[in-house]
C-alpha cells in the first residue's frame, strides 16, 4: 500500500465574502453580529457562527466578530472532507477549484487568536499585525494577518499485487475499495483478506478523523503556546505550514500501523459503567480473516525476541574453543620423542605468561617456586610482599639497607634464593626506601 499526501495553504481572500452585518449569533444565541463566509463548497459543518438559513449557498467556514472578541483559545481547528466516489459520507460539495478526480480532498480551517512574540512570515500562520496600545518598554507583539487560514490537502492511495505486477493506481480511499471489491489485482483468498484488513487501516488514517478526534490539539504550533489556556506564543518558523503538513502525513501512517495491530489485539476500555469496548466487536466469520489474527507479530517492550539457534551456536563454538585451548598443548606434544621436539616443548612451557612472570619475580629475589610448568606457584604461599625492593632489617650497620635479589643470593653464599626470617620481598622497586645499595658483579 502506498499513500501520497499533498498539502498547501489556500489564498482564502479569493473565496471570502465581505463582512455581512446583522447576522443572528449562533454560538450562544446572543445579539446580532457580523460574519465573514468562506465559500469552498456547500458544507454540512464548519461554520459555527451562523445558522444554516443565514449562510451563503457555498459556505464552508465562517468567522464572526463575536468569535474574534470572545475566543480565548490560541487556535480553533475545523475540517471538511470530500471523498472520491462517495458523496454520502463527504462533508461538503466542493466548488470546481477543489474538485480532484482521483483523490480525497480535506480543507482544514485555523481560526488564529495567538499573540506572537515576533512577526511570522509563514503562509499559514502569517502574523504581521502589531498589537495596538503597547505599553512603553514592552516588546512588540503580533497577531494573525488573516481572519481565517485554510490548509488544503489531497490524499491518494495505491494497492499493488507483487505477484501479478498489477496496481490500482492512485485514488481516493473509497475508489480503492471499489477496485479491491472487483478484484482488479487478481488476489487469491488469503491476499484478499490481507487487502481488506489494510483497507480498514487506510480508512482510519484519513485526515478527516485526525481533525475530528484531535481538533485543536492537531497543530504543532500549539507547542509554542506558553500555557494550555494562553494565547501568548513564541514566533513560529517560516516553514511552519510544511512542518504541519509533514506531521499530518506521519500521524496518518502511525494510525494505519496502530489499526493493523488493533485488529489482532484490540484495546480494552470501558465505554460506560456496564459496557466494555470488546463487547461491541463482531467476530470475523471468514476463515482467512480469522487467520490474520494469529499471524501478526508486533514489536513490544514487554517481550524479547530470542534466537535459540544463535544461543546454541555461541555455546557450542565457545565450548569448542575452551576445550581446544586446554588440550592444544597435549595434542601437539603427545608422545614427544627426540631432542628437537623436546626443545620445542620446553620452549612452549618456558615462554608462557605465568612462567615469564615467575622469571621477573625471581630477578627480585622472590622464590622458591614449585608447581607444574604451566602454573608455577610459590612454595611458601603465605609470605606477604610489600614495600620496595627486598628489605632486611639490621643487615650491616645503620638503620637498614635496600638489597636486591642478587645481593641476597651473594649473602647466602649459594646459587639459589631463600627466605630469611623477618625479610620482606617485593618485585617492584620502592622509591621511598632509604639506605645504601650494594651491587655485585661476577669477575671474569
Amino acid at each position: 500500500m502506498r499513500r501520497v499526501t499533498q498539502c498547501a495553504p489556500i489564498r482564502v481572500d479569493n473565496y471570502a465574502t465581505d463582512w455581512v452585518r446583522d447576522i443572528p449569533e449562533a454560538l450562544v444565541g446572543g445579539s446580532n453580529t457580523s460574519v465573514k463566509f468562506y465559500e469552498f463548497g456547500k458544507s454540512s459543518e464548519g461554520c459555527d457562527a451562523a445558522k444554516k438559513a443565514n449562510q451563503t449557498a457555498d459556505t464552508t467556514f465562517c468567522v464572526s466578530d463575536y468569535q474574534k472578541e470572545t475566543y480565548r483559545r490560541a487556535y480553533t481547528v475545523r475540517s471538511n472532507t470530500v471523498y472520491q466516489n462517495n458523496q454520502e459520507v463527504s462533508d461538503f460539495v466542493p466548488v470546481p477549484d477543489f474538485q480532484v478526480a482521483n483523490a480525497d480532498v480535506t480543507l482544514m480551517s485555523i481560526f488564529n487568536k495567538a499573540v506572537y512574540a515576533g512577526n511570522n512570515s509563514d503562509a499559514l500562520f502569517k502574523a504581521e499585525t502589531p498589537v495596538p496600545n503597547r505599553p512603553e518598554g514592552f516588546p512588540a507583539r503580533f497577531t494573525a494577518s488573516n481572519d481565517l487560514a485554510v490548509l488544503g490537502c489531497t490524499e491518494q492511495y495505491e494497492f499493488c499485487n507483487a505477484g501479478t505486477q498489477k496496481c490500482t493506481g492512485l485514488a481516493g480511499v473509497y475508489a480503492i475499495k471499489a477496485a479491491l471489491d472487483s478484484n482488479v489485482l487478481g488476489l487469491n483468498p488469503r491476499q484478499n483478506a490481507t487487502s481488506n484488513l489494510m483497507w480498514k487501516g487506510t480508512w482510519a488514517m484519513a485526515l478527516q478523523w485526525a481533525a475530528e478526534i484531535l481538533s485543536d490539539d492537531l497543530l504543532l504550533a500549539r507547542d509554542w503556546v506558553f500555557t494550555t489556556q494562553s494565547t501568548q506564543s513564541s514566533a513560529l518558523p517560516d516553514n511552519q505550514w510544511q512542518l504541519e503538513a509533514a506531521n499530518l502525513h506521519n500521524l496518518s501512517l502511525a494510525t494505519f500501523q496502530r489499526r493493523i495491530n488493533d485488529y489482532a489485539s484490540p484495546e480494552s476500555f470501558q465505554i460506560r459503567p456496564d459496557a466494555n469496548s470488546l463487547d461491541d466487536i463482531q467476530p470475523e466469520t471468514d476463515r482467512y480473516m480469522r487467520a490474520l489474527c494469529g499471524a501478526q507479530k508486533i514489536r513490544s517492550n514487554d517481550h524479547y525476541s530470542v534466537s535459540v539457534l544463535g544461543m546454541l551456536i555461541i555455546l557450542c563454538v565457545g565450548s569448542a574453543i575452551i576445550l581446544l585451548d586446554l588440550s592444544l598443548e597435549h595434542i601437539f606434544f603427545f608422545r614427544t620423542v627426540g631432542f628437537a621436539p623436546l626443545s620445542k616443548k620446553h620452549d612452549w612451557e618456558n615462554t608462557g605468561v605465568l612462567q615469564l612472570h615467575r622469571l621477573v619475580l625471581e630477578t627480585r629475589g622472590v622464590g622458591p617456586w614449585g608447581g607444574d610448568p604451566a602454573n608455577p606457584v610459590l612454595e611458601d604461599q603465605h609470605r606477604k610482599f610489600e614495600g620496595g625492593v627486598a628489605l632486611k632489617q639490621g643487615w650491616g650497620s645503620g638503620s637498614g639497607y635496600a638489597a636486591s635479589g642478587r645481593e641476597m643470593m651473594e649473602s647466602q653464599g649459594s646459587g639459589g634464593t631463600a627466605y630469611q626470617g623477618g625479610v620482606q620481598y617485593s618485585a617492584v622497586p620502592n622509591p621511598q626506601v632509604q639506605g645504601e645499595t650494594h651491587l655485585f658483579w661476577d669477575k671474569k
